[in-house]
């Protein structure tokens, strides 16, 4: 039987990446129509003469009627210009059927609303045990209360977090220790509806095509932090709580987590073409930025890089989350590496990143296992900002891009795109992207928000030699997700580590499940959490093929 235990987590056992035996190469095939998922996630004019329209849409994994499948929400924008013939797109509840498909369920959730939208993220905000929804967008934003009725209300206006200016990437998370989720908002331009429907293409692309003016020349928008006060409400707290430290930039994904493992959650912002930020928590829910110091704001030449999407995980095995993050066309990707708790390196030469990275433009970066030989591999979503880039050949660029799939191999990211399947043929300008277990048969699967496009689905068909395991912290109800716990998990000579956060990806929120794959071993040794408020438990000796619900009460 398991044993709770006051047991430190064994984060540093995680020396070295292990060595797993030979096996089939990840593979992936298109589900999308099988599954009946036929959204069309648009995002204004097919011309985009405003950057506004380029920066796509992204999608939330949700359980939101706790039955153990994950569901998915989409979430749309609208065509631009607008008309009286036009029919706005609204966002799209698709719920799990179990079985590989999908229903349409938003009329009955209430959650189809047609706004210039985004992305979101997943957080339990009344401590209910159902996950709620904040949906990000061209102003205001949504919070919808999950119900656990299978319905949804919106409760923005008396939470008072409708933040009213262009939103992207947003992350829940345990701010000051309370036990509540507190949240942190992302925000990119301060733009007028009047600029962007009277937008032209006034700059020349490479001295080639006029494409779309910014982000640079135009004005930042200040990012938002909402601190919860335990009531059904919430207080902006940004300027109090120091998270404007370092000054604004044009944000776009965020995402909360234990960078330096002193048990609370600090804040790291993607910035478009100015530096990224790293905000380390003080642990009482004031922020300090420290991305400069710590080696994960700028590059390896001191550079800010046009960034978009943040994938997270400990690729090297460490026992410290590294971070990936997606930059624009003609700049490699940057993988920070997290070398002790206290600083990052670039090295993404030395995990031969640069290469495949150089050319696409880059949204969504995804560490995860994919053929379960406990490394985190590596997916990336790309796809361009301009579609006059297709009117020159000569530039070598294109709209529509190939994602790709890299496996690692000690440590280093080997192009493996060709060989995972048809799939990796399909070619869209894509954008958000989740992880997440179609049926719970214990591998990981993706999904891609593409942009004026149906979304793809990428059913993980890996050889299954080896084995896996699943950790769900939960608090109260079926499907309370308790983020900020930090899950290890021990087999043969390795501990793996991966925490329950919410945000990342771009404008998106994977699976909350934390998935582990373990190889050869039937059997895990241990299992480790550290949960919100600092208490440790241990679970000895489990068969390995399964999903463990962890719960407690707060």
């Amino acid at each position: 039987m398991p044993r709770g235990r006051d047991l430190a987590v064994l984060v540093s056992l995680g020396c070295c990446l292990p060595v797993a035996s030979e096996a089939q190469l990840p593979q992936f095939r298109d589900r999308t129509a099988a599954a009946g998922l036929n959204v069309v996630t648009y995002s204004g004019s097919i011309e985009k003469p405003h950057i506004l329209e380029s920066t796509g849409n992204g999608v939330l994994v949700v359980d939101y009627d706790g039955d153990g499948y994950q569901d998915l929400y989409f979430v749309a924008a609208y065509r631009l210009p607008r008309d009286e013939s036009a029919t706005d797109q609204r966002n799209v509840l698709y719920r799990n059927n179990g079985d590989g498909t999908f229903v349409d369920v938003t009329d009955r959730a209430g959650v189809g609303v047609s706004l210039y939208g985004h992305g979101g993220c997943v957080g339990d905000v009344d401590r209910d045990g159902w996950p709620d929804m904040y949906v990000t967008a061209y102003g205001p934003n949504i919070l919808y209360r999950n119900n656990g009725d299978g319905t949804f209300t919106d409760i923005t206006a008396g939470a008072a977090v409708g933040d009213p200016g262009w939103s992207i990437g947003c992350t829940f998370f345990d701010a000051d220790g309370d036990g509540d989720h507190d949240l942190y908002v992302g925000n990119y331009i301060e733009a007028t509806w009047q600029e962007i429907l009277t937008a032209v293409r006034t700059r020349a692309w490479r001295g080639s095509v006029m494409v779309m003016d910014g982000p640079r020349g135009l004005p930042e928008a200040a990012n938002t932090y909402y601190r919860n006060n335990g009531n059904g409400t919430f207080s902006e707290a940004t300027v109090q709580s120091g998270m404007t430290d370092g000054g604004m930039g044009y944000s776009m994904a965020v995402v909360s987590f234990d960078y330096d493992l002193d048990g609370d959650m600090d804040v790291y912002v993607a910035n478009d073409s100015t530096a990224n930020r790293l905000y380390r928590n003080s642990g009482d829910g004031a922020f300090e930025e420290v991305g400069t110091w710590t080696g994960c704001a700028y590059n390896a030449d001191g550079n800010a890089q046009g960034s978009m999407g943040i994938g997270l995980g400990d690729y090297d095995g460490n026992g410290f989350f590294d971070l990936v993050v997606t930059n624009f066309a003609h700049d490699y990707y940057a993988l920070y590496r997290n070398l002790d708790g206290e600083l990052f390196q670039d090295d993404t030469f030395v995990g031969q990143l640069a290469v495949p990275s150089y050319v696409p433009l880059g949204w969504t970066p995804l560490l995860f296992d994919a053929d379960h030989d406990r490394d985190l591999d590596l997916f990336l979503a790309n796809g361009h900002i301009y579609p006059q880039v297709d009117e020159d050949p000569s530039l070598g660029e294109v709209y529509r891009q190939q994602n790709q799939l890299l496996r690692n191999v000690g440590g280093v990211f080997e192009d493996i795109t060709e060989q995972a399947g048809e799939v990796f043929e399909v070619r869209e300008s894509s954008r958000g992207t989740v992880s997440f277990d179609l049926e719970n048969d214990g591998d990981l699967d993706l999904v891609v928000s593409n942009q004026d496009a149906q979304p793809t689905l990428l059913e993980n068909v890996t050889d299954r030699n080896h084995h896996w395991l699943q950790v769900v912290p939960t608090y109260h109800g079926p499907s309370g997700e308790a983020i900020g716990t930090l899950v290890s998990v021990t087999v043969a000579d390795s501990t793996q580590i991966r925490q329950a956060v919410s945000g990342g990806s771009y404008a998106s929120e994977n699976d909350p499940r934390l998935h582990f794959g373990v190889a050869e071993s039937a059997r895990v040794e241990r299992i480790d959490l550290r949960w919100p408020d600092g208490f440790r438990q241990a679970f000895l000796g489990l068969p390995a093929d399964r999903i463990v619900v962890a719960s407690r009460r707060q």
